[in-house]
C-alpha cells in the first residue's frame, strides 16, 4: 500500500485496520480549521501490522490513550504499549454497568442514556485531559474497542471545544458505521446488531446535555476540574 505519513488524511489508509481517522480539517466557529496530525480517532488496534505500525509513527503519532477497560486492554492489547517512541495511559472510560456496548446483551439499551453517564464521568475526563496537555507536542491517537462509543463520546468533547459545528460533530460520528461494518470482527448477533449503527440522535444526546447543564463545552470542562489555561492550550493544539 502506497502512503504518505506527510499528507493530511481524513480517514487513514492503514492495511489492517478500518477507522483510523482525523479530527484535523474541520471548520471551526472562529473562522479557522481544526489541525491535522494532533488527534487520531481508531478502533482497537491490536491486529495492526508492522508497516501500520511505521506508518503511524511517521505520522507523527507520539501518545496513546485507551479509553477500554483494563480487562480489554489485556485481552486485545494495544501494540504500541511498551514502545519508546509512544506514551501510552489506559483511560477507563467506562460506567459502573456498561464497559462497552458491545457487551450488552439486552435488547432495549440506550446508547444515548450511556454516553450521557460517559459525559458525566468527570473524573476520568479530567484525567484524559490532563494527559493530554502532558503530550502537546506530536500526535495523540485515542480510541477504545470499536472506535464508536466511548471514543465518539471523546471526539465530541475535542470538536466542541474547538468550537466545530454541531453538524459535523454528528457527521463525524454516523460516519463511523460505514467504516467498521467492513470489519467482521466486530459485527454483532443475538438481536444486538443495533448497536453496530452510529445513530445521530445518540450523540446528539450528550452534545445537548452538555450545552443544556453547562452552556459550553469550556464551562463542562472547567466543571470537570480543568483551568481555564489547560483549556486554552488545548484548544491551540486542535487549532483554535
Amino acid at each position: 500500500m502506497k502512503r504518505n505519513p506527510n499528507l493530511n488524511y481524513a480517514c487513514l489508509p492503514m492495511e489492517n485496520a478500518y477507522n483510523v481517522r482525523e479530527l484535523g480539517g474541520y471548520a471551526t466557529k472562529k473562522g479557522s480549521v481544526t489541525n491535522h496530525h494532533q488527534f487520531l480517532r481508531s478502533e482497537n488496534l491490536t491486529d495492526i501490522t508492522e508497516e501500520d505500525k511505521t506508518f503511524l509513527i511517521e505520522y507523527g503519532l507520539s501518545a496513546i490513550i485507551d479509553l477500554r477497560s483494563r480487562e480489554e486492554a489485556l485481552i486485545y492489547p494495544n501494540p504500541f504499549r511498551g514502545n519508546a517512541a509512544v506514551n501510552y495511559m489506559n483511560c477507563p472510560l467506562i460506567t459502573e454497568d456498561v464497559l462497552d456496548l458491545r457487551a450488552v446483551k439486552e435488547k432495549g439499551f440506550d446508547p444515548g442514556a450511556f454516553y450521557i453517564k460517559l459525559v458525566e464521568y468527570k473524573e476520568m475526563i479530567c484525567k484524559i485531559f490532563h494527559f493530554i496537555l502532558d503530550n502537546l507536542d506530536g500526535c495523540i491517537l485515542f480510541h477504545c474497542q470499536a472506535g464508536k462509543d466511548r471514543t465518539g463520546v471523546l471526539a465530541m468533547i475535542l470538536m466542541g471545544l474547538a468550537g466545530v459545528s454541531k453538524e459535523d460533530i454528528i457527521a463525524n460520528y454516523e460516519v463511523t458505521h460505514t467504516y467498521l461494518k467492513e470489519n467482521v470482527k466486530l459485527r454483532l448477533d443475538d438481536g444486538l446488531e443495533e448497536l453496530e449503527f452510529s445513530r445521530p440522535e445518540w450523540i446528539e444526546n450528550a452534545y445537548d446535555h452538555i450545552l443544556e447543564h453547562y452552556g459550553s463545552f469550556k464551562v463542562y470542562l472547567m466543571a470537570a476540574g480543568l483551568t481555564k489555561k489547560e483549556i486554552k492550550k488545548v484548544r491551540k493544539k486542535l487549532g483554535n
